[in-house]
């Protein structure tokens, strides 16, 4: 560009009317980045250093840029460029105005039209040329990648930590928290007061009688780092005996529309009871009215363990009961998803019921004792091979932790050397996220180490097998549907159901490691 050019664009942008855009999101994993006020501050360094003409106060959006049409301040921005009022935008950095591409291509667009006369950033020049629009292009490009990775990884991050049996929420009672991961909290044996608190419920003692037993034996709980007598109350026990958590204490988790068997993902988990107890406590907590004493006939079977196979929501089925237009009550199931295309959307708990006897009679007709004395000894080799595992992955973890602190070694040179600040931020993000990735390794280093230690095989002898097998079945048909609930759930960890019949499912151990070879010849009944 000849200066004579050059001089014509700055006469003109002295008469551009301008707009000052400032961004900060309150959403997820932009907060880190400069305050509005100190973006505003910047853009008005910029005025006052070229004279531009301001129209109007400066635009403070509070909307995440990650998804297109999410901001009301930008959309009326972009009308007023359109009908005139304003020629150009001020603003702090070109990922304030766009972190995705339809919203960048609306900007490049507006240039490449000359409805957009003129941008100007504090913190990098900008040139309205072919060579200046190829750049900012790229600065867009760059800021969605950035983007979108930094929510890959969050979202990986959370996902990963689940899978491994680490989870947020409130502390659950009889346990300490350690980085997300549960484990027994011994002291003051108040692990072993919650564990007789299950037992007390589920031999039908009220919550009154509970709560007494607790604080007698003065529970504690550790609250925000310190270790305090917890004074247990009401909603305390419901939250613990019914809550939509409440599997967790006998090894299931459901959270984060996901469900896993944590006994299976973490072998030094310890469950605070089985679901034997677990079942028995709910048949109690439906047998009465909560606060009033009085009996009721109904009982609310499979929670939990129930998922929709029509839409595949993650989430298990809600039960319920509910009378009908003959005045007979009925259990019910229904899904989650309130798109769920299934028909009908209730569907009668004993049709379930029905299609699981099938399932359970595959099952069981496949479990004989040849199959399980193969496993027993099969465990035996696989012992041998789950500890050369372990510390097969031990030394891969060691290696990553070492390349990861090498890269931050070569991060830490790179900040002495780099002068742009939005380039040492995100440098420094970088080391950051390599300083939570050693943290979460060095975690599952330690944890395989426990597992190391507790490698064994099945505590099931050849006569109980047979025993369980072969009554199973028949204890089902015949069993009232409290009976039901309490087999199924030491048989299966979910059940697949379309609203007909069951169509998928999961084994417990150690039905899932026998019938790992069968489970395609049992077709769906």
């Amino acid at each position: 560009m000849n200066p004579d050019t050059n001089e014509t664009i700055n006469k003109a942008q002295t008469v551009y009317k301008y707009a000052i855009y400032a961004r900060k999101s309150t959403e997820g994993l932009e907060r880190q980045y400069r305050s509005i006020n100190d973006q505003i501050d910047d853009c008005m360094i910029l005025v006052k250093r070229d004279g531009l003409k301001l129209v109007g106060k400066p635009i403070e959006e509070r909307k995440s840029a990650k998804i297109a049409k999410k901001r009301p301040l930008f959309k009326e921005l972009i009308k007023k460029i359109k009908s005139g009022e304003v020629d150009g935008i001020i603003s702090w950095h070109p990922d304030r105005l766009a972190r995705n591409m339809a919203e960048a291509s609306i900007i490049l667009d507006m240039l490449n039209s000359g409805q957009l006369k003129d941008l100007k950033f504090f913190s990098l020049p900008f040139s309205n040329d072919p060579a200046g629009r190829m750049m900012l292009g790229l600065m867009f490009v760059l800021a969605t990648h950035y983007s979108d990775e930094l929510s890959q990884k969050a979202t990986r991050g959370v996902r990963k930590k689940f899978g491994e049996g680490g989870l947020g929420g409130y502390p659950r009672l009889g346990y300490i928290q350690e980085k997300g991961y549960y484990k027994p909290d011994m002291e003051n044996n108040n692990f072993g007061l919650i564990q007789e608190a299950w037992q007390m419920r589920a031999r039908g003692a009220k919550h009154e009688k509970i709560i007494e037993y607790l604080n007698t034996n003065n529970f504690s709980q550790i609250i925000k780092g310190e270790r305090k007598i917890r004074i247990i109350k009401t909603n305390d026990l419901t939250r613990m005996f019914s809550g939509k958590h409440s599997s967790f204490y006998y090894g299931v988790a459901v959270q984060a529309d996901g469900i896993v068997d944590l006994r299976d993902l973490l072998p030094d988990f310890v469950p605070l009871t089985d679901e034997t107890t677990y079942a028995k406590v709910q048949a109690v907590n439906y047998k009465r009215k909560r606060g009033s004493g009085k009996k009721l006939d109904y009982f609310l079977p499979f929670r939990d363990i129930l998922l929709c196979d029509s839409c595949h929501d993650e989430r298990p089925l809600i039960i319920y009961r509910s009378r009908s237009r003959s005045g007979k009550y009925y259990v019910y199931t229904k899904c989650k998803n309130t798109s769920c295309p299934r028909k009908p959307k209730d569907v009668r708990a004993i049709v379930v019921s029905d299609a699981a006897s099938k399932i359970l009679k595959k099952v069981s007709s496949k479990l004989t004792e040849n199959s399980y004395k193969k496993y027993l000894a099969e465990n035996k080799e696989l012992s041998v091979t789950r500890k050369q595992a372990l510390r097969g992955q031990n030394v891969s973890l060691q290696a990553y932790i070492s390349r990861l602190r090498d890269d931050n070694k070569d991060f830490a040179k790179q900040l002495t050397i780099i002068k742009d600040e939005r380039m040492k931020e995100e440098i420094q993000i970088a080391i950051s996220e390599n300083m939570r990735i050693i943290a979460d390794q060095t975690t599952k280093i330690e944890a395989n180490k426990q597992k190391l230690e507790k490698v064994s095989i099945p505590s099931f002898s050849v006569e109980e097998f047979n025993a369980l097998v072969q009554t199973m079945e028949e204890r089902f048909n015949h069993g009232t549907m409290v009976q039901r609930d309490i087999i199924l759930r030491n048989v299966f960890l979910n059940l697949h159901f379309d609203g007909i019949k069951i169509t998928n499912y999961s084994l417990v151990e150690p039905f899932a490691a026998l019938l790992k070879d069968e489970k395609l010849s049992l077709g769906w009944g």
